[in-house]
């Protein structure tokens, strides 16, 4: 019984969750701790070997959109286009962005 309540419950919640529409984005992956600071001096994107540090000390991959970054998930999506333009489509739940899918921004 407690089996069957429990998958009833989890299949609500997903529900709820696919009852929200999609949303598009487009933007530059970076990293959540130095965000729109982490650029390269000649653009405005971000730079490859920040982004890169910064994950490997602990940051998380963010998007950044609007002068502002959000964070991603899952972030295995994200690491293949570090501190590239992308356009990134799901939902978002609170200020992370559930990557439904990613592509480079052409």
């Amino acid at each position: 019984m407690k089996l069957v309540l429990s998958l009833a419950l989890l299949i609500a919640l997903g529900e709820s969750a696919q009852g929200q529409p999609a949303k598009t984005w487009k933007g530059f992956i970076t990293d959540t701790h130095c965000g729109t600071h982490c650029q390269r001096t000649s653009t405005m994107r971000p730079d490859l070997h920040c982004v890169r540090l910064c994950v490997k000390r602990g940051s998380k991959y963010g998007l950044w959109v609007d002068d502002k970054v959000y964070e991603i998930e899952p972030q295995a999506k994200a690491s293949h286009f570090a501190a590239e333009e992308v356009t990134v489509t799901g939902q978002m739940t609170g200020d992370v962005i559930h990557i439904a899918s990613i592509h480079a921004a052409h």
